[in-house]
Formats: C-alpha cells, structure tokens, sequence
C-alpha cells in the first residue's frame, strides 16, 4: 500500500465516526487491507465472554455460537482476573501467536469446534476500547489457506491503530449523545460534549451548545480571531497543528488528541482533533473540514429518573436507588436516605446491574456518567 491508499484509508476510518452505521464498510475494507476473510466488531465480557458485535464474511450462526458458548472458552481472551487486567488496560494490537502458539491453539476446543468450522485460522485484534472488565476489538481472521499473520503486518495495523481508536471514541460519544438515529446537525448539537466544526481556513463553522459553554468558562479554550486556542502558547500551536493536519490535502488527512490544562487546578480537558468528509459537513461547510470533540471530565451532571427509566429500562424505585448511588452513596446510605430496607435497596441494586449489564456501583457510576453528560446551561 503506497502513501496515497494508506492516507484514503486513513480518512476513511475517520469518516466512519461521523456516521457509526457504515463501521461494517470500513471493517470489509479493513479486512480485504490486512488480506483477512471475515472480521468482527465486537464487545465482549471478559469476565463472562457475554457480548455482542458486528460480523462480516462470517456464517450468521457465528455471533450465537461464540456468545451463547465459545466465547467463555476463548482460550485468547480469557484471562484468570480480568478486573486485575482491566485496571492496567491499555489497547494494543496483538496477533493469536504472540498470546498462544498456533499449536497450542489449534489443539484447543475453541479452534476445533469453533474457529476451524468457521474458516477462522488467524486472528488480528485491534484493540479499541475498555470499561469495567468489557472490551471493545477489532478482529481480522483469515482462513487456513492463507499465511498467518506476521510481525510486519502487525505493525502496519499500528499505524492505523491510533486512527481506529480515536474514531471509535467519537462514534461512541455521538452514539452516547442521541441513543436514537438522528440527522448529523442534531447529533452535534445535542451531544455532551463540546463540538467544533472548522473550515478549510480553520475557523469556526459551527459550535454545539457545549462548545459554547466551554469558550465562555475561565481558562482552557477561547476564541481567537475564529480559531480555537488555549491559554497556553505551546498547547495553542499543538492545538493549530492538530487542526492543520485534519484539513490537510486528500489521502493525507489525519487525526490526533491532546489535554488542554486549566489554569485553576481543574482536570485537563481531553480534546481529539479528527478530519471529516465534505460530503457529511456539507450544512455546515464546503471545503476540507475537522471536528474538534472536547471532554471535561469535571462537567457538572444532572441524571433525572425519567431518563434513567427511558434509557435503562428501570422502575421508578430502581432509578431511585441508582440515582442515589450516582450521588456517592453507599447501599445502605441509600437505603436510609429512600426508607427502604437495606436488603429491598440491595434487590433493587441486582435488578439495575441486570438491565445496565455491569457488576459493580463504580461501573454503574461510570455509565451513567457517560450516559448522561454535561447538563446544559
């Protein structure tokens, strides 16, 4: 692949965060790069091997077969104590070899009963995403036909592997934003994070009610001549580079992150730079475009039962109790605080951790975080 086909692939995997529902695509043209068959988008508890995902090139029993069984035998991904692994998780990209032997693997009842049958005999694994003991991956699998995967093909999936990470991030945090299909111009608007659309001359297009909320606080972002800078002159030439590589030439377009620090002590904000088709820009720009996604990890939250019962699919009294745990407190605090017996705030808590499908208060905290974002102002 020449410089000009790794670039295209490059903002293409770019693309894909502004419209999540063409990840499939990209995933068959990831596959076909890396010289794979098949592939899967998939999240998956380590802790159970529960999950689901999106599958290419594979049989339509696949997905069933692996989550409802193989997945808890899946000899590559099981570990003895995920939460001790999840805690220094770190996404990589591996290859099946550098976790097991191949004659090792291929003596195991996963490959026989599992990978062989599905034509699966190499595996390459990007690594996309962690959350409590679940992870997020991007597999290529090619079949027995084909030489396995080597150390040089792994590390070209490392050059696209930032790429593939950053992407994801922002699919996730537009999908987070609606929770339902909405047009673009909404998605960015409603999102509970600062959105900024900048145009071929790297000015501001478009700022979400989020963004604007940002620029107004002390500290971090401002505006400037319309662009967006910091209070510090290293990071504002950082930010500018970011800016000028996403609006760059076709085929050389690409993304990158940083942390924008606060000069009152607060947590740096967490700011991805990613470049992003005219095409998908269009109400808000003609030109080369990139959008700027901003997290503040401080931002004040308003979770409301309502939402809770919309989104989680809880009872009044079950939103109740998570709410009150969202507010730092403990099982029997909450119960004090509801007049409710500890052990009907304990049922309660059972039935929450089914319907959100984590396992613990700090993970629950976590998604609801996520969840909900930002309260606008």
């Amino acid at each position: 692949m020449d410089d000009g086909e790794h670039g295209d692939l490059v903002e293409a995997i770019y693309g894909m965060a502004l419209e999540p529902e063409l990840w499939p695509g990209l995933l068959d043209r990831l596959a076909a790069v890396m010289g794979g068959a098949s592939g899967v988008i998939m999240q998956e508890n380590l802790d159970s091997g529960i999950g689901g995902g999106v599958l290419r090139g594979l049989p339509d029993e696949a997905a069933g077969l692996y989550f409802n069984y193989y997945g808890a035998r899946n000899v590559l991904r099981r570990v003895g104590n995920p939460h001790e692994l999840m805690r220094r998780f770190t996404p990589v990209v591996t290859i099946d070899q550098e976790t097991l032997p191949k004659n090792d693997l291929m003596r195991t009842e996963f490959y026989a009963d599992f990978l062989r049958p599905m034509g699966i005999h190499s595996l390459l694994t990007f690594g996309l995403w962690g959350e409590g003991v679940s992870v997020t991956t991007l597999d290529v699998y090619r079949p027995a036909n084909r030489p396995s995967f080597t150390e040089a093909e792994q590390g070209f999936a490392n050059t696209l592997h930032p790429h593939l990470i950053r992407a994801f991030r922002l699919s996730r945090q537009l999908a987070d934003a609606l929770m339902v299909k909405e047009g673009l111009a909404a998605a960015v608007d409603r999102a509970p994070y600062g959105f900024f659309v900048l145009g071929p001359d790297r000015r501001l297009r478009h700022v979400n009610a989020t963004g604007q909320q940002m620029l107004a606080q002390a500290g971090g972002l401002r505006l400037i001549a319309g662009r967006l800078a910091t209070g510090s002159t290293a990071e504002t030439a950082r930010l500018e580079a970011l800016i000028g590589a996403a609006c760059g030439p076709a085929g050389a377009r690409v993304g990158g992150s940083m942390a924008i620090r606060r000069p009152d002590g607060r947590s740096p904000l967490s700011l991805t730079v990613a470049p992003a088709r005219t095409d998908r820009m269009a109400l808000f720009n003609a030109g080369p475009t990139a959008v700027v996604c901003v997290s503040d990890p401080e931002a004040a939250l308003d979770v409301s039962e309502l939402q809770l019962r919309e989104v989680f699919g809880l009872t009044g009294a079950q939103a109740k109790v998570a709410i009150a745990l969202f507010e730092g407190r403990t099982a029997r605090e909450a119960a004090e605080a509801l007049g409710l017996s500890f052990f009907t705030v304990r049922a309660h808590l059972a039935r929450i951790f089914e319907k959100t499908g984590v396992n613990r208060q700090a993970e629950l905290v976590a998604l609801m975080t996520r969840m909900m974002g930002p309260t606008p102002g």
